[in-house]
Protein backbone atom coordinates (compact mmCIF):
# COMPACT_ATOMS: atom_id res chain seq x y z
CA UNK A 1 0.00 0.00 0.00
CA UNK A 2 1.20 3.49 -0.88
CA UNK A 3 0.10 5.10 2.37
CA UNK A 4 2.35 8.13 2.24
CA UNK A 5 -0.01 11.11 2.19
CA UNK A 6 2.73 13.24 0.63
CA UNK A 7 3.35 10.83 -2.25
CA UNK A 8 -0.36 10.28 -2.78
CA UNK A 9 -0.98 14.03 -2.79
CA UNK A 10 1.78 14.69 -5.32
CA UNK A 11 0.58 11.88 -7.62
CA UNK A 12 -3.06 12.92 -7.55
CA UNK A 13 -2.40 16.65 -7.82
CA UNK A 14 -0.15 16.22 -10.85
CA UNK A 15 -2.76 13.99 -12.48
CA UNK A 16 -5.54 16.52 -11.88
CA UNK A 17 -3.58 19.18 -13.74
CA UNK A 18 -3.91 17.26 -17.01
CA UNK A 19 -7.38 15.71 -16.61
CA UNK A 20 -9.39 18.92 -16.77
CA UNK A 21 -12.38 19.92 -14.70
CA UNK A 22 -15.58 18.04 -13.84
CA UNK A 23 -13.79 14.73 -13.36
CA UNK A 24 -15.47 12.55 -10.74
CA UNK A 25 -13.04 11.46 -8.05
CA UNK A 26 -14.56 8.57 -6.10
CA UNK A 27 -12.63 7.48 -3.02
CA UNK A 28 -12.96 3.80 -3.89
CA UNK A 29 -11.66 4.30 -7.45
CA UNK A 30 -8.77 6.45 -6.21
CA UNK A 31 -7.87 3.87 -3.58
CA UNK A 32 -7.44 1.27 -6.34
CA UNK A 33 -5.78 3.61 -8.80
CA UNK A 34 -3.07 4.77 -6.38
CA UNK A 35 -2.78 1.64 -4.20
CA UNK A 36 -3.48 3.82 -1.17
CA UNK A 37 -5.72 3.30 1.83
CA UNK A 38 -9.16 4.88 2.00
CA UNK A 39 -8.04 7.06 4.92
CA UNK A 40 -5.02 8.32 2.98
CA UNK A 41 -7.14 9.16 -0.07
CA UNK A 42 -9.72 10.92 2.08
CA UNK A 43 -7.05 13.03 3.80
CA UNK A 44 -5.51 13.99 0.45
CA UNK A 45 -8.89 14.97 -1.00
CA UNK A 46 -9.58 17.11 2.05
CA UNK A 47 -6.25 18.88 1.57
CA UNK A 48 -6.91 19.44 -2.14
CA UNK A 49 -10.37 20.80 -1.31
CA UNK A 50 -8.83 23.20 1.21
CA UNK A 51 -6.46 24.43 -1.51
CA UNK A 52 -9.27 24.82 -4.04
CA UNK A 53 -8.05 22.10 -6.40
CA UNK A 54 -11.26 20.05 -5.96
CA UNK A 55 -14.81 20.61 -4.74
CA UNK A 56 -16.60 18.17 -2.44
CA UNK A 57 -20.39 18.28 -2.29
CA UNK A 58 -22.98 15.92 -0.80
CA UNK A 59 -24.56 13.70 -3.48
CA UNK A 60 -22.35 15.25 -6.18
CA UNK A 61 -19.10 13.72 -4.97
CA UNK A 62 -15.65 15.19 -5.50
CA UNK A 63 -14.67 16.91 -8.72
CA UNK A 64 -11.59 18.68 -10.01
CA UNK A 65 -11.95 22.44 -10.38
CA UNK A 66 -9.55 22.59 -13.32
CA UNK A 67 -6.09 24.08 -13.71
CA UNK A 68 -4.47 26.08 -16.49
CA UNK A 69 -1.47 24.24 -17.91
CA UNK A 70 1.08 26.58 -19.47
CA UNK A 71 3.94 25.37 -21.63
CA UNK A 72 7.07 27.29 -20.72
CA UNK A 73 8.93 26.06 -23.80
CA UNK A 74 6.44 27.81 -26.10
CA UNK A 75 5.46 31.45 -26.59
CA UNK A 76 1.67 31.66 -26.85
CA UNK A 77 -1.04 34.14 -25.82
CA UNK A 78 -3.06 33.00 -22.82
CA UNK A 79 -6.20 32.23 -24.81
CA UNK A 80 -4.34 29.63 -26.89
CA UNK A 81 -4.02 27.43 -23.79
CA UNK A 82 -7.77 26.87 -23.58
CA UNK A 83 -8.65 23.19 -23.95
CA UNK A 84 -12.42 23.38 -23.35
CA UNK A 85 -14.77 25.34 -25.67
CA UNK A 86 -16.76 26.65 -22.70
CA UNK A 87 -13.68 28.11 -21.00
CA UNK A 88 -12.76 31.75 -21.46
CA UNK A 89 -9.56 33.53 -20.49
CA UNK A 90 -9.38 37.31 -20.33
CA UNK A 91 -6.50 39.68 -19.68
CA UNK A 92 -7.86 42.88 -18.10
CA UNK A 93 -5.76 46.02 -17.89
CA UNK A 94 -5.32 47.49 -14.41
CA UNK A 95 -2.80 50.20 -15.27
CA UNK A 96 -0.98 51.41 -18.37
CA UNK A 97 1.54 54.22 -18.48
CA UNK A 98 4.74 55.34 -20.25
CA UNK A 99 7.78 55.24 -17.96
CA UNK A 100 10.43 56.95 -20.03
CA UNK A 101 13.40 54.61 -19.74
CA UNK A 102 14.10 53.39 -16.16
CA UNK A 103 17.81 52.46 -15.94
CA UNK A 104 17.16 48.95 -14.59
CA UNK A 105 14.68 48.13 -17.37
CA UNK A 106 17.00 49.74 -19.95
CA UNK A 107 19.86 47.53 -18.80
CA UNK A 108 17.75 44.36 -18.65
CA UNK A 109 16.49 44.93 -22.18
CA UNK A 110 19.75 46.32 -23.57
CA UNK A 111 17.89 49.28 -25.05
CA UNK A 112 19.56 51.66 -27.52
CA UNK A 113 19.67 55.37 -26.75
CA UNK A 114 16.37 57.14 -27.40
CA UNK A 115 14.16 54.11 -26.68
CA UNK A 116 11.36 54.31 -24.09
CA UNK A 117 9.23 51.87 -22.09
CA UNK A 118 5.50 51.42 -21.54
CA UNK A 119 4.35 49.52 -18.43
CA UNK A 120 1.10 47.52 -18.55
CA UNK A 121 -0.21 45.71 -15.47
CA UNK A 122 -3.09 43.30 -16.05
CA UNK A 123 -5.26 40.75 -14.30
CA UNK A 124 -5.58 37.30 -15.89
CA UNK A 125 -9.05 35.80 -15.40
CA UNK A 126 -10.42 32.39 -16.35
CA UNK A 127 -14.22 32.10 -16.24
CA UNK A 128 -14.32 35.07 -13.82
CA UNK A 129 -11.79 33.33 -11.55
CA UNK A 130 -8.58 35.37 -11.11
CA UNK A 131 -5.50 33.36 -12.08
CA UNK A 132 -2.68 35.86 -11.81
CA UNK A 133 -1.16 39.26 -12.40
CA UNK A 134 1.12 40.30 -15.23
CA UNK A 135 3.42 43.30 -15.45
CA UNK A 136 4.91 43.97 -18.87
CA UNK A 137 7.62 46.48 -19.68
CA UNK A 138 7.41 46.93 -23.45
CA UNK A 139 10.28 48.65 -25.26
CA UNK A 140 9.48 51.22 -27.94
CA UNK A 141 11.88 52.46 -30.58
CA UNK A 142 12.16 56.16 -31.40
CA UNK A 143 9.62 55.80 -34.23
CA UNK A 144 7.10 53.74 -32.21
CA UNK A 145 4.29 55.63 -30.43
CA UNK A 146 3.25 54.69 -26.87
CA UNK A 147 -0.47 55.30 -27.58
CA UNK A 148 -1.40 51.83 -28.87
CA UNK A 149 -4.67 50.19 -27.85
CA UNK A 150 -4.72 47.87 -24.86
CA UNK A 151 -7.99 46.08 -25.59
CA UNK A 152 -5.80 42.99 -26.15
CA UNK A 153 -3.24 43.49 -23.37
CA UNK A 154 -1.51 40.14 -23.87
CA UNK A 155 2.13 41.15 -24.40
CA UNK A 156 2.63 38.82 -27.37
CA UNK A 157 -0.40 40.22 -29.19
CA UNK A 158 0.73 43.80 -28.56
CA UNK A 159 4.19 43.08 -29.93
CA UNK A 160 2.93 41.22 -33.00
CA UNK A 161 -0.33 42.92 -33.94
CA UNK A 162 0.19 46.51 -32.85
CA UNK A 163 3.93 47.00 -33.11
CA UNK A 164 4.44 44.63 -36.06
CA UNK A 165 7.32 42.83 -34.35
CA UNK A 166 8.39 39.34 -35.37
CA UNK A 167 9.10 37.54 -32.10
CA UNK A 168 12.18 35.37 -31.88
CA UNK A 169 13.00 33.71 -28.55
CA UNK A 170 12.54 34.33 -24.84
CA UNK A 171 14.50 33.55 -21.69
CA UNK A 172 12.37 32.27 -18.79
CA UNK A 173 12.99 32.27 -15.05
CA UNK A 174 10.60 30.57 -12.61
CA UNK A 175 10.44 30.93 -8.83
CA UNK A 176 8.00 30.92 -5.91
CA UNK A 177 6.71 33.80 -3.77
CA UNK A 178 4.01 34.39 -1.18
CA UNK A 179 1.06 36.63 -2.01
CA UNK A 180 1.46 40.19 -0.73
CA UNK A 181 -1.58 42.15 0.45
CA UNK A 182 -2.30 43.75 -2.93
CA UNK A 183 -1.92 40.49 -4.87
CA UNK A 184 -4.03 38.62 -2.33
CA UNK A 185 -6.87 41.13 -2.65
CA UNK A 186 -6.83 41.12 -6.45
CA UNK A 187 -6.60 37.34 -6.76
CA UNK A 188 -8.93 36.35 -3.93
CA UNK A 189 -6.35 34.43 -1.91
CA UNK A 190 -4.93 34.77 1.59
CA UNK A 191 -1.84 36.85 2.28
CA UNK A 192 1.16 34.52 2.03
CA UNK A 193 -0.63 32.03 -0.24
CA UNK A 194 1.83 30.23 -2.57
CA UNK A 195 2.28 31.83 -5.96
CA UNK A 196 4.46 31.03 -8.93
CA UNK A 197 6.65 33.90 -10.10
CA UNK A 198 7.65 33.77 -13.76
CA UNK A 199 9.68 36.18 -15.85
CA UNK A 200 10.17 36.25 -19.63
CA UNK A 201 12.62 38.41 -21.53
CA UNK A 202 11.16 38.40 -25.03
CA UNK A 203 13.35 39.16 -28.04
CA UNK A 204 12.52 40.02 -31.63
CA UNK A 205 13.85 37.93 -34.51
CA UNK A 206 17.00 40.07 -34.63
CA UNK A 207 17.86 39.34 -31.00
CA UNK A 208 16.81 42.72 -29.56
CA UNK A 209 14.89 42.30 -26.25
CA UNK A 210 11.49 43.96 -26.66
CA UNK A 211 9.65 43.11 -23.44
CA UNK A 212 10.30 42.19 -19.83
CA UNK A 213 7.23 40.25 -18.73
CA UNK A 214 6.68 39.29 -15.07
CA UNK A 215 3.81 37.15 -13.84
CA UNK A 216 2.50 36.21 -10.41
CA UNK A 217 0.25 33.17 -10.84
CA UNK A 218 -1.87 31.31 -8.30
CA UNK A 219 -0.23 28.04 -7.31
CA UNK A 220 -3.63 26.34 -6.99
CA UNK A 221 -4.78 27.33 -10.48
CA UNK A 222 -1.75 27.32 -12.78
CA UNK A 223 0.84 24.66 -13.59
CA UNK A 224 3.62 24.42 -16.14
CA UNK A 225 4.96 21.86 -18.58
CA UNK A 226 7.94 21.66 -20.92
CA UNK A 227 9.70 19.15 -23.09
CA UNK A 228 13.35 18.67 -22.15
CA UNK A 229 16.16 16.75 -23.79
CA UNK A 230 19.23 15.34 -22.13
CA UNK A 231 22.38 16.96 -23.44
CA UNK A 232 25.25 14.96 -24.76
CA UNK A 233 27.97 14.13 -22.25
Amino acid sequence: MNNSARRTYDLLRSTLVTTGRNICLGERELTDAMSASRNTVRAVLQQLAKEGMVTREPKNGTRATGSLLLRIDELSPFDEYITEPSTRIEVRVLECQPLGCPPMVRDRLRLPAGWTVVMIESLVVQDEQPLGLTVNYIALGEDEAPDFHVDEPDVLLILERQLGISIGTSSTTVGAVGADEQSAELLGVEVGAPMVWLEDVIEDDEGQPRALSQLRLRGDRVSFSATAYRGTA
